[in-house]
């Protein structure tokens, strides 16, 4: 994201909430009753301790990230940043075009 700035601050990962982990993205969708009932209890056991958690990617396992802090930039800074940020705003939303009509087969 923002790489050329020095003032920075460390904030708790809002994805993983600090903890450097998150669900296994393969259980978004949770389990049906059914999925539930055919576990082993061994099984249950692991998913509910999180033995199947992977790396946060927003914070690669650390638990915290760098966010500007706006109030100790100066104006011009702040430019920078505001621009920087529109840029990724504008990449992230061609990128899910890009996904979007590559999933329709366009």
């Amino acid at each position: 994201m923002v790489t050329k700035m020095k003032k920075f601050v460390w904030k708790i990962c809002p994805c993983c909430e600090g903890s450097g982990q998150v669900e296994n993205p393969a259980f978004f969708n949770g389990f049906t009753s059914s999925e539930w009932n055919e576990m082993h209890e061994d099984e249950h056991e692991a998913y509910l301790a999180g033995d199947y958690d992977v790396v946060c990617q927003e914070c690669n396992g650390s638990g915290k990230v760098q966010v500007p802090n706006v109030a100790a930039m100066n104006f011009s800074e702040k430019r920078k940043l505001v621009a920087e940020l529109r840029e990724a705003q504008l990449d992230a939303q061609i990128n899910a075009e890009w996904a979007m009509e590559r999933a329709s087969g366009l």
